[in-house]
């Protein structure tokens, strides 16, 4: 067939009879590496779930290494001393398998070995150490403590303490036998299968023994059990069924000879199967009620697989499949609906009342609570690739394509540690902010912001878009898209076309030394340099440079250029652009990236990154201090940093290397009207306190600051410690808080500043008294929703009124009285009733004398 795609004239040329030759060498090497299947049976076995290219087995890869550092293009990125992953904090893979024993505690696997672990619902992940790189495609667990999982090459994990570390147990299969199937049924039996292999345990994984199959051969995608006895297995065309706990498997013909890659046993009676192929190619379901003795082929869904399938009862069921949104029934499979929220999802497990979760490629791990119609991401999975910070706490980060119509603006106000979408606002690839209020998303079209990203219209002439934009002072800037350059004159409120290139360059890059002299990189032809402010823009036909892209000048003399014309080279001028030379130590640069020192700056590639703090004259190779994805980063000051990237990727940047304590944590969290303040040090070196501060002025930002409380340091160690301090009896409204850390000998350093608000109190609310029993002083706590005539007054056990200890019109809003007894009352049990309009409340208090 692939000598028709040629003509006679082609093959009269010598070349291209060599080109022939070794493209039918090459297509023989294919079919060695991967054999033809039969027709019946399109795709590959591993299912589109390919190593990842370079593979190489775990000791190959990490022998004599540093485990964290070798594995940092996918895995969570430990704290450099300077670079800290804020996001995932999880394996940056695909996802394959997910396990949960209860609605809170679970597991998902997944490519490159990764296994990450949940004890309060998705909210927190930890990542268990498996010593593999296959990846690992199903886990299960039985009672939560002993944890089994299986993966490509005939892969056994077992875990005998929850899932915190793994041995790899023999399984007796090997290379090219993948296992996707998995069942633990009890404390110690279970089965797992495969690529022609059906495996048993009945010591609780420790042992595995292979099970003959009579008359079956070909592959054992799913396997799941009943009970002990009562399984089915999913196969090409066919479901193996046991009754006798596997002694004797039936092989059923189930619909034609394509593969089943999911079962769901029900009952004992009703089954369903899914899987991909058929006669017309399209990912078929089936379903039996009368024990997998028959079945009936449902209604076609998509041309893609089926990876699992799960029913809620027998009529009700959910598949989830590649490259296509999940389905649901609600008669057996004869008809299926799309729902949102899943789409690409390899598994799906779905827990009584409501919950569940699935996992799937890009690191989707998503969870429903309310109905399995509607589901969450429970890790921000999005390709970043812009960032900016106005201040150290409140950030800014963009994307324009990631997981389902999720992708966009993400905010943080608190340096990054928690981020939330920006509601209404476009979804962008540059973003830039000209101070805290005005700020620019870089699109399809230019969007601004007046109030701090709250809103974002377009301004006249932002339908153009922007795949860049740079600002030379607050009025005057600029923006590439395609082959045009815009200008501003005004802030950004009016953009023109300033120049149009030919239709065969393209613009990436673009930077001003003044308002005057300005270069572009740019690909398909030389750059372009002007020299009155882009009135005229005039192609270097000078230089041999025909593809770059990035560019920055520190003055009209010295600057640098990517040159990618025949490779990446980082090449330096320092005669306007006149001549050029190579910058040897730089390998595969990319993209400039600033502090806000001038001679302070950074360049990326793929995977290499630089950083030079004296203008370029030296340069420090960073590449693995960063996980791989790395697109953008944006400094807030020279020693502090954000950086983002493809599947979620935030890192935080913050040099210490000149701080006497290495302040890693500063949060805070509300109490009814109790502010608490949590904080947490690395290191600390001639740490005498903490000193808490609190702005004067409330619900706005405060320029002063008050005093209100110190704590202990730890002097000098290396070990983490952790402090707190609360702020009691405030009232409604937002606070600022910074800590002043003070050494022995006087110095001290501010930490970042962060606001907590207190909200109106929503429910009435009368708080016990403290301390309890007293004598002769207590206080009494109150919250009210609405203004109002309130009254608290003591009773004795008769219900006689003893006092009336508050009776006044109070504002809504948290309320206090210290009450001191009367000293004539008698020791015993009393009560404070308050009166709030129509709402009481009583509590009990003792006097003690």
């Amino acid at each position: 067939m692939l000598l028709n795609l040629f003509t006679k004239t082609f093959f009269n040329n010598l070349y291209s009879k060599i080109v022939i030759i070794l493209l039918l060498l090459l297509l023989l090497a294919y079919q060695e590496i991967y054999p033809q299947q039969d027709s019946t049976k399109p795709i590959q076995f591993r299912r589109g779930i390919e190593l990842q290219p370079g593979y190489q087995s775990f000791e190959q890869k990490y022998s004599g290494k540093n485990l964290i550092e070798e594995k940092r293009n996918h895995f969570p990125l430990e704290s450099t001393g300077i670079w800290t992953e804020l996001n995932p904090k999880v394996p940056r893979v695909d996802y394959l398998g997910v396990h949960f024993i209860n609605k809170d505690t679970g597991r998902a696997c997944g490519d490159l070995g990764a296994l990450i672990k949940t004890t309060n619902g998705g909210q927190d992940w930890t990542v268990s150490q498996t010593n593999t790189t296959l990846p690992i495609l199903k886990v299960r667990s039985y009672n939560g403590q002993i944890v089994i999982a299986s993966g490509y090459d005939g892969l056994i994990l077992r875990s005998t303490d929850g899932g915190e570390t793994f041995t790899q147990v023999t399984s007796g299969v090997g290379s090219g036998f993948d296992l996707w199937g998995l069942e633990i049924i009890n404390d110690t039996l279970g089965w797992s299968c495969g690529a022609t292999a059906l495996l048993k345990t009945t010591d609780a994984g420790i042992n595995w023994q292979t099970v003959n199959l009579p008359g079956y051969s070909g592959n054992l995608w799913w396997i799941d059990f009943l009970n002990e006895n009562y399984g089915f297995i999913a196969a090409d065309g066919k479901v193996l069924k046991t009754a006798n706990g596997g002694i004797t498997w039936e092989i059923i013909q189930a619909g034609d000879n394509a593969p089943l890659y999911c079962i769901d046993v029900i009952d004992s009676l009703h089954i369903a199967a899914a899987g991909y192929g058929g006669t017309n190619y399209s990912a078929k379901n089936l379903y039996s009620s009368d024990g997998g003795n028959n079945w009936i082929n449902g209604d076609t869904l998509t041309t893609e697989s089926v990876n699992c399938i799960q029913f809620i009862n027998p009529d009700t069921g959910y598949v989830v499949l590649t490259n296509s949104p999940a389905r649901k029934t609600t008669n057996r499979g004869q008809e299926w609906t799309t729902i949102g929220g899943i789409n690409d999802i390899y598994e799906l497990k779905l827990l009584e009342g409501n919950n569940g979760y699935s996992v799937g490629t890009e690191l989707k791990i998503n969870k429903t609570e309310n109905g399995y119609e509607y589901w969450k991401r429970l890790i921000t999975n999005d390709n970043f690739s812009d960032v900016y910070f106005t201040s150290e706490n409140k950030g800014f980060a963009i994307s324009s394509y990631g997981y389902s119509n999720t992708y966009g603006l993400y905010k943080t106000d608190n340096g990054g540690i928690n981020w939330e979408k920006v509601s209404g606002a476009p979804y962008g690839t540059a973003l830039l902010f000209l101070d805290s209020l005005s700020g620019f998303i870089g699109t399809d079209q230019i969007y601004k912001t007046t109030d701090g990203g709250t809103t974002w219209y377009m301004p006249n002439g932002g339908q153009g878009g922007a795949g860049k934009i740079f600002f030379i002072n607050e009025t005057t800037g600029w923006a590439i898209r395609s082959n045009i350059i815009y200008k501003t004159t005004d802030r950004g409120e009016n953009w023109i076309t300033q120049f149009t290139a030919p239709s065969s360059i393209y613009f990436y890059g673009i930077y001003f030394i003044d308002s005057l002299y300005g270069w572009t990189a740019n690909l398909g032809g030389r750059p372009y340099k002007t020299t009155n402010g882009g009135i005229n823009w005039i192609q270097q036909t000078n230089l041999d440079i025909w593809s770059s892209r990035d560019i920055y000048f520190a003055n009209r003399d010295t600057g640098w250029i990517v040159d990618n014309t025949s490779w990446s080279a980082l090449m330096k001028t320092t005669n306007g652009g006149i001549n050029w030379i190579t910058i040897p130590e730089i390998i595969n640069p990319f993209e400039f990236h600033f502090f806000p020192d001038p001679k302070h700056w950074m360049i990326s590639g793929s995977p290499e990154k630089y950083i030079t703090e004296d203008g370029g004259i030296t340069w420090i190779d960073i590449s693995s201090d960063i996980s791989s994805g790395f697109s953008s980063f944006n400094a807030v000051t020279d020693k502090l940093g954000f950086a983002v990237g493809s599947l979620g990727l935030i890192l935080i940047y913050h040099d210490t290397s000149y701080v006497p304590v290495e302040l890693i944590l500063f949060t805070s969290s509300v109490n009814g009207n109790n502010i608490t303040l949590n904080w947490q040090t690395a290191t600390e070196i001639n740490n005498q306190s903490f000193q808490i501060e609190r702005g004067k002025t409330q619900d706005e930002r405060s320029e002063e600051w008050e005093n209100i409380g110190s704590v202990n340091g730890n002097g000098t160690t290396t070990e983490p410690h952790s402090y707190s301090f609360v702020d009691k009896n405030l009232s409604v409204g937002k606070y600022q808080y910074r800590l002043k850390q003070i050494d022995y000998d006087g110095t001290f350093e501010y930490s970042n500043m962060i606001e907590v608000e207190i909200n109106t109190p929503t429910r009435f609310s009368l708080n016990q008294n403290f301390p309890n029993p007293f004598n002769p002083s207590t206080t009494i706590n109150w919250q009210s929703p609405i203004n109002g005539w309130q009254t608290i007054k003591i009773y004795n056990t008769l219900g006689e009124e003893v006092e009336t200890i508050v009776n006044e019109y109070l504002e809504f809003g948290f309320h206090s009285k210290l009450y001191i007894a009367n000293s004539t009352l008698p020791s015993g049990v009393y009560f404070y009733k308050l009166t709030i309009g129509g709402n009481t409340q009583v509590r009990k208090m003792i006097l003690t004398k």
